[in-house]
Parts: structure tokens; sequence; C-alpha cells
């Protein structure tokens, strides 16, 4: 199969995906942005600008779409896809379908997936999908009313930023509140041992925390898996598939 090549603009990241398995991908980069705010929008579209220049040396095309953030922005997603015009529009529910077919072929044994992304948050069962627009990045004052049907879910998996920097700062893929409330005590207490990771993660994930441990506690989970996996993997999955859509 040739390789297949994602780009995605999350409200937080960028990232490109380049691979033929995505087991081995061929090329993996994430870049981290604030794209709520004038000067990140403009470094998203100057990186997306040299990853399209990139591409086209490399004579492939990618397919792009974006988060939260770039359906907020029209300007924004203009621009962007018109250096990317094979862009799939995505809703937040599609996000989250996405998101739970990467997540469910590697851990097939997960019964619920929850997406903590920048500008917001999906909530995924096998049966339906949330999105509620509250991330780390877009603070609400109160957290939203989650889905009742989430204290049925027996084995979850949270994805995304946020989770995904707690699982390297924990060490392991398992994990439960306490470990997301140690480390939000350590950003608070301990600033000086966490100097190497990015201004932007540091700022935002405080709120994503607060994000992780309001639904772990109104599911009443007691632990809970982190997966790699996300939007990115689900958007080359499906076009692996042939099943994508490039129309509003």
């Amino acid at each position: 199969m040739p390789p297949r090549t994602i780009v995605k603009f999350g409200s937080t990241s960028a990232t490109l995906l380049m691979a033929e398995r995505l087991e081995h991908p061929l090329v993996y980069r994430q870049e981290l942005f604030d794209v709520f705010s004038p000067a990140g929008a403009k470094a998203l579209l100057d990186l997306a600008r040299a990853w399209r220049e990139e591409l086209q040396a490399r004579g492939t095309v990618a397919l792009a779409a974006g988060g939260e953030a770039i359906r907020r922005n029209a300007q924004l997603q203009r621009e962007l896809r018109q250096l990317f015009p094979v862009w799939w529009p995505l809703t937040g529910e599609m996000e989250g379908r996405l998101a739970w077919m990467a997540v469910k072929a590697r851990h097939p044994s997960v019964d619920g997936v929850i997406d903590i992304g920048g500008g917001s948050t999906e909530v995924i069962i096998a049966e339906k999908t949330w999105s509620f627009a509250v991330g780390a990045a877009n603070a609400s004052p109160a957290m939203p009313a989650w889905p009742r049907e989430l204290a049925a879910v027996h084995t979850p998996a949270f994805i995304g930023g946020t989770a995904v920097s707690l699982a390297r700062w924990a060490n392991r893929e398992w994990l439960s509140v306490k470990d997301a409330e140690a480390l939000q005590q350590a950003l608070a207490n301990h600033p000086e041992a966490f100097r190497e990771w990015s201004s932007i993660r540091l700022r935002i994930l405080p709120q994503g925390l607060a994000i992780l441990m309001s639904l772990a506690k109104h599911a009443g989970w007691s632990r809970f898996l982190v997966s790699s996996r996300g939007l990115t993997e689900g958007l080359w999955l499906a076009a692996s598939l042939g099943r994508v859509s490039n129309h509003d």
C-alpha cells in the first residue's frame, strides 16, 4: 500500500503523519501552538506553508483536517484549505468517531474513549458521541453535564495531549485520578521540575487535568488507560479505507 499522509491542525497542535503501516510511521511530527491566539494562528499558518512545500517536493498529497479552533476561525480555515485542498471538514462528533476507530484498533477491550483536546472534549461510546466546546486551552467557568451513560463504561481510555503528558510523567499507561492530582500538585509546587516542557503545554495542562478528573470522578472510574492514538491515526485509517469526504 502506498504511504498515506495526514495533516491535522488541532487547537493546540499540528501533526504530520506519513505511513505505509500505522504501527511504523515513515514521518511523524508534532508542533504545539495556541491557535486561539493571533500569534499562534499565524505560526500555525507558517508551519502549514512549510509542510505543504515539503510534501509537494515529495510528490505527496495530504488529507488535512482541523479541530475546534479551526472551525471557529473562518479566515484561518480558508487559508489552510487553499494550502491543503483535500480537506475533511469535521464536526466534533466526527472527530470523536475517528478517534474511537483508532483507539479500538489498538485496544479492542476499550468501551469508552475520552478525547481532551485544546478546544473541545469528545466523549465516545459504541452507540453515541458527544462533543463539548471545552478543552485544555478553552477554559470554562463550570464543567459540562457529562453523559450519564459513562457510568456503564468499564474500560475507559483517555487520549489527547493532557492524557499523554500525564502518562509520560507517571511512566505508565494505566492511571487513576490520584495520578492526575499528583501531577497538578507537582506543577504547582515544583515548577522547576518541568523546565524542559513546552510553555504552551504547561499553561494548558492544569485545565486539561481538571477536565480529566471531572470526567473520571463523574463516571466513577478507579483506573483508566491512556492511549497515544487519536484523531490523526483515525484520519489515516479512514483514508486507507477510502472513507473520506472533502465536501462541506
